[in-house]
């Protein structure tokens, strides 16, 4: 699942007064991936934690999160190159 929006999910986090380090532990991360997704440093999560945020948040997952894209090229550093000689 990709964010929608980075500050959008803060917005929400800061208004269920929660700190990114309580969010994590309720999403059984760490605070840096939860910065990383606010800062927009971290693009796509599986659907089971943008699920666990969206519900911890008391927001609906659609608000947060949009479904990935089957393939979203090179320029995407969370989707592996194809190897040389694979597939065109």
């Amino acid at each position: 699942m990709r964010v929608k929006d980075p500050s959008l999910l803060r917005e929400r986090r800061v208004r269920r007064r929660l700190t990114q380090r309580e969010l994590a532990f309720l999403v059984r991360r760490s605070q840096a991936t939860v910065w990383q997704l606010e800062s927009g440093r971290l693009r796509t999560v599986s659907p089971q934690l943008a699920r666990a945020i969206a519900d911890r948040l008391d927001t609906p997952c659609s608000d947060l999160f949009e479904p990935r894209p089957a393939h979203d090229g090179p320029d995407d550093p969370t989707t592996p190159d194809t190897p040389a000689g694979g597939p065109a």
